[in-house]
Protein backbone atom coordinates (compact mmCIF):
# COMPACT_ATOMS: atom_id res chain seq x y z
CA UNK A 1 0.00 0.00 0.00
CA UNK A 2 1.28 3.43 -0.81
CA UNK A 3 1.83 5.74 2.06
CA UNK A 4 2.11 9.68 1.46
CA UNK A 5 2.94 12.37 3.85
CA UNK A 6 3.05 15.62 3.54
CA UNK A 7 4.27 18.55 5.88
CA UNK A 8 3.07 17.27 9.84
CA UNK A 9 0.37 15.49 8.24
CA UNK A 10 0.37 11.69 6.62
CA UNK A 11 -2.67 9.62 4.91
CA UNK A 12 -2.68 6.61 4.45
CA UNK A 13 -5.70 3.98 3.63
CA UNK A 14 -7.59 2.10 0.84
CA UNK A 15 -10.76 5.08 1.40
CA UNK A 16 -11.06 8.09 -0.33
CA UNK A 17 -8.73 10.95 0.36
CA UNK A 18 -8.85 12.88 3.30
CA UNK A 19 -8.40 16.76 4.04
CA UNK A 20 -6.39 18.48 5.98
CA UNK A 21 -5.52 17.57 9.63
CA UNK A 22 -3.15 20.03 10.91
CA UNK A 23 -0.49 19.74 13.79
CA UNK A 24 -1.80 21.12 16.80
CA UNK A 25 0.12 22.74 19.52
CA UNK A 26 -0.73 23.08 23.49
CA UNK A 27 1.07 23.76 26.45
CA UNK A 28 1.14 21.62 29.56
CA UNK A 29 -1.47 23.38 31.27
CA UNK A 30 -3.61 23.50 28.96
CA UNK A 31 -7.70 22.23 29.31
CA UNK A 32 -9.05 18.79 27.41
CA UNK A 33 -10.11 19.88 23.48
CA UNK A 34 -11.76 18.41 20.96
CA UNK A 35 -10.18 17.01 17.60
CA UNK A 36 -12.01 18.33 14.31
CA UNK A 37 -11.84 15.56 11.74
CA UNK A 38 -10.43 16.02 8.47
CA UNK A 39 -12.48 16.10 5.69
CA UNK A 40 -14.08 13.06 3.87
CA UNK A 41 -16.46 11.61 1.50
CA UNK A 42 -16.77 8.24 3.77
CA UNK A 43 -19.55 8.37 6.13
CA UNK A 44 -17.66 6.43 8.22
CA UNK A 45 -17.12 7.37 11.74
CA UNK A 46 -13.88 8.43 12.89
CA UNK A 47 -11.53 7.15 15.70
CA UNK A 48 -8.59 8.64 17.15
CA UNK A 49 -5.72 7.18 18.65
CA UNK A 50 -2.66 8.83 20.77
CA UNK A 51 0.69 7.20 20.25
CA UNK A 52 2.50 8.62 23.28
CA UNK A 53 0.16 7.79 25.96
CA UNK A 54 2.27 10.26 28.42
CA UNK A 55 1.68 13.54 26.33
CA UNK A 56 -1.76 12.74 25.63
CA UNK A 57 -4.94 10.43 26.14
CA UNK A 58 -8.26 10.33 24.01
CA UNK A 59 -11.28 9.51 24.58
CA UNK A 60 -14.02 9.44 21.53
CA UNK A 61 -12.74 12.51 19.93
CA UNK A 62 -11.71 14.26 23.05
CA UNK A 63 -7.31 14.96 23.74
CA UNK A 64 -6.47 15.40 27.40
CA UNK A 65 -3.14 16.82 27.88
CA UNK A 66 -0.58 14.54 29.98
CA UNK A 67 2.78 16.09 29.33
CA UNK A 68 5.39 17.19 27.62
CA UNK A 69 6.59 16.22 24.54
CA UNK A 70 5.02 14.78 21.15
CA UNK A 71 2.60 12.57 20.11
CA UNK A 72 1.33 10.67 16.86
CA UNK A 73 -2.56 11.75 16.68
CA UNK A 74 -4.46 9.32 14.15
CA UNK A 75 -7.51 9.90 12.90
CA UNK A 76 -9.32 6.44 11.20
CA UNK A 77 -12.09 5.43 9.45
CA UNK A 78 -13.70 1.87 9.27
CA UNK A 79 -14.70 0.10 6.02
CA UNK A 80 -18.18 0.79 5.04
CA UNK A 81 -20.13 -0.02 2.13
CA UNK A 82 -18.59 0.79 -0.93
CA UNK A 83 -15.84 3.15 0.74
CA UNK A 84 -12.22 1.71 1.95
CA UNK A 85 -10.49 2.12 5.07
CA UNK A 86 -9.13 5.40 5.51
CA UNK A 87 -6.20 6.94 8.67
CA UNK A 88 -4.50 10.38 8.34
CA UNK A 89 -2.20 11.53 11.25
CA UNK A 90 -0.68 14.77 12.63
CA UNK A 91 1.61 15.77 15.44
CA UNK A 92 0.68 17.36 18.54
CA UNK A 93 3.21 18.89 20.68
CA UNK A 94 2.76 19.89 24.18
CA UNK A 95 5.52 22.52 25.48
CA UNK A 96 5.85 23.67 29.41
CA UNK A 97 5.03 27.26 27.79
CA UNK A 98 3.91 28.15 24.74
CA UNK A 99 5.95 28.95 21.74
CA UNK A 100 6.14 32.82 20.79
CA UNK A 101 4.12 33.39 17.70
CA UNK A 102 5.81 35.89 14.99
CA UNK A 103 5.01 39.36 15.10
CA UNK A 104 1.42 40.42 13.57
CA UNK A 105 0.25 36.98 14.95
CA UNK A 106 -1.54 35.57 18.21
CA UNK A 107 -1.49 31.70 19.49
CA UNK A 108 -5.56 30.88 19.51
CA UNK A 109 -6.32 26.85 20.47
CA UNK A 110 -2.74 26.15 19.93
CA UNK A 111 -1.98 27.29 16.47
CA UNK A 112 -0.50 30.81 15.54
CA UNK A 113 -2.92 33.09 13.27
CA UNK A 114 -3.08 36.68 11.64
CA UNK A 115 -4.18 39.09 14.14
CA UNK A 116 -6.94 41.19 12.32
CA UNK A 117 -7.13 44.95 11.75
CA UNK A 118 -10.21 45.78 13.01
CA UNK A 119 -12.09 48.77 12.13
CA UNK A 120 -14.32 50.61 14.25
CA UNK A 121 -16.80 50.59 16.08
CA UNK A 122 -15.53 46.76 16.19
CA UNK A 123 -12.43 45.93 19.03
CA UNK A 124 -10.41 43.18 18.98
CA UNK A 125 -11.18 40.41 21.50
CA UNK A 126 -7.60 39.61 22.41
CA UNK A 127 -8.57 35.63 23.59
CA UNK A 128 -10.86 34.79 20.50
CA UNK A 129 -8.46 36.72 18.30
CA UNK A 130 -11.59 38.37 16.54
CA UNK A 131 -13.07 41.81 15.36
CA UNK A 132 -16.00 41.48 17.55
CA UNK A 133 -18.92 44.32 16.62
CA UNK A 134 -21.03 46.12 19.67
CA UNK A 135 -24.64 45.51 19.31
CA UNK A 136 -26.98 47.67 16.83
CA UNK A 137 -30.15 49.54 18.85
CA UNK A 138 -31.99 48.28 15.46
CA UNK A 139 -33.41 44.71 15.93
CA UNK A 140 -31.77 42.26 13.15
CA UNK A 141 -34.37 41.12 10.71
CA UNK A 142 -34.65 37.67 8.78
CA UNK A 143 -36.68 37.65 5.95
CA UNK A 144 -38.24 34.50 5.22
CA UNK A 145 -39.29 34.65 1.37
CA UNK A 146 -35.04 35.32 0.77
CA UNK A 147 -33.86 33.35 3.83
CA UNK A 148 -31.37 36.96 4.43
CA UNK A 149 -30.41 38.04 7.47
CA UNK A 150 -30.25 41.74 8.11
CA UNK A 151 -28.03 43.92 10.77
CA UNK A 152 -30.36 46.99 11.96
CA UNK A 153 -28.91 50.31 10.05
CA UNK A 154 -28.20 52.64 13.13
CA UNK A 155 -25.09 54.17 12.16
CA UNK A 156 -23.46 55.99 9.29
CA UNK A 157 -19.83 55.81 7.45
CA UNK A 158 -17.78 55.69 4.01
CA UNK A 159 -18.27 52.89 1.62
CA UNK A 160 -14.66 51.66 2.32
CA UNK A 161 -15.17 51.55 6.39
CA UNK A 162 -18.33 50.04 5.90
CA UNK A 163 -16.99 47.12 3.64
CA UNK A 164 -14.03 46.76 5.64
CA UNK A 165 -16.00 46.61 8.95
CA UNK A 166 -18.27 44.22 7.92
CA UNK A 167 -15.96 41.99 6.25
CA UNK A 168 -13.91 41.49 9.38
CA UNK A 169 -16.73 41.82 12.11
CA UNK A 170 -18.58 38.97 14.04
CA UNK A 171 -21.52 40.01 14.83
CA UNK A 172 -24.17 38.70 16.67
CA UNK A 173 -21.43 36.00 17.35
CA UNK A 174 -21.43 35.29 13.92
CA UNK A 175 -19.48 35.99 10.90
CA UNK A 176 -19.86 36.27 7.03
CA UNK A 177 -21.75 39.28 7.15
CA UNK A 178 -21.42 41.54 3.88
CA UNK A 179 -22.89 44.66 2.12
CA UNK A 180 -26.33 44.11 0.25
CA UNK A 181 -26.11 44.61 -3.53
CA UNK A 182 -28.36 46.86 -4.89
CA UNK A 183 -30.93 44.27 -5.96
CA UNK A 184 -31.34 43.11 -2.33
CA UNK A 185 -31.46 45.84 -0.59
CA UNK A 186 -34.33 47.33 -3.10
CA UNK A 187 -36.24 44.11 -2.09
CA UNK A 188 -36.06 44.77 1.43
CA UNK A 189 -37.57 48.14 0.80
CA UNK A 190 -40.22 46.63 -1.05
CA UNK A 191 -40.95 43.73 1.23
CA UNK A 192 -40.73 46.82 4.31
CA UNK A 193 -39.72 44.00 6.44
CA UNK A 194 -37.79 46.76 8.59
CA UNK A 195 -40.61 48.75 9.74
CA UNK A 196 -41.26 49.38 12.97
CA UNK A 197 -37.84 47.36 14.49
CA UNK A 198 -35.77 50.76 14.90
CA UNK A 199 -33.60 51.37 12.36
CA UNK A 200 -32.35 54.57 10.93
CA UNK A 201 -34.00 55.35 7.44
CA UNK A 202 -32.06 57.25 4.41
CA UNK A 203 -29.77 56.41 1.83
CA UNK A 204 -28.44 53.20 2.76
CA UNK A 205 -24.57 51.33 1.21
CA UNK A 206 -24.85 49.07 -1.16
CA UNK A 207 -22.10 46.38 -2.45
CA UNK A 208 -22.84 47.77 -6.59
CA UNK A 209 -20.86 49.65 -7.99
CA UNK A 210 -21.80 53.02 -9.24
CA UNK A 211 -21.12 53.98 -13.03
CA UNK A 212 -20.63 57.72 -13.00
CA UNK A 213 -17.47 57.69 -14.57
CA UNK A 214 -15.96 60.01 -11.46
CA UNK A 215 -13.84 58.33 -8.58
CA UNK A 216 -14.79 55.15 -7.05
CA UNK A 217 -18.60 55.18 -5.94
CA UNK A 218 -21.27 53.06 -5.34
CA UNK A 219 -24.79 52.68 -5.06
CA UNK A 220 -27.57 53.82 -2.07
CA UNK A 221 -31.02 52.89 -1.52
CA UNK A 222 -33.37 55.24 -0.27
CA UNK A 223 -34.90 53.30 2.40
CA UNK A 224 -36.79 56.59 4.33
CA UNK A 225 -38.60 56.40 0.88
CA UNK A 226 -41.29 54.19 2.46
CA UNK A 227 -42.69 56.83 4.23
CA UNK A 228 -44.28 58.12 1.32
CA UNK A 229 -45.76 55.41 0.15
CA UNK A 230 -43.12 54.79 -3.10
CA UNK A 231 -43.59 51.27 -3.65
CA UNK A 232 -39.94 50.88 -5.87
CA UNK A 233 -36.89 51.67 -4.21
CA UNK A 234 -35.28 55.14 -5.36
CA UNK A 235 -31.46 55.13 -5.97
CA UNK A 236 -28.37 57.11 -6.54
CA UNK A 237 -24.56 56.81 -6.65
CA UNK A 238 -22.67 58.44 -4.60
CA UNK A 239 -18.78 58.92 -4.12
CA UNK A 240 -17.05 56.31 -1.59
CA UNK A 241 -15.55 59.31 0.88
CA UNK A 242 -18.63 60.41 1.51
CA UNK A 243 -21.26 58.77 4.26
CA UNK A 244 -24.56 56.86 4.14
CA UNK A 245 -26.13 54.73 6.62
CA UNK A 246 -24.75 50.98 6.73
CA UNK A 247 -26.50 47.68 6.58
CA UNK A 248 -24.71 44.74 6.33
CA UNK A 249 -26.48 40.82 5.13
CA UNK A 250 -25.61 37.23 5.60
Amino acid sequence: MAVSCLAAACSTGEGPPLGDFPAIEKIATDQPFTLTAPGSRSPAAFTYTSSNAAVATIDGATVTIKGVGTSTITASQERIGSYGPTAKSTTLTVTLTPVACPAGQARVNGSCQAVPACVSPAKLDQARNQCIAPGSSGDTVTVLSTGLTWRGVTDADTWTNARDFFTGSVIDSVGGWRLPTQAELSDLYVSGAFAGHKWALGNTWTSTPGTTGQASSHVVVALDAASTGERIASTAQRLDTLGAYVSCVR
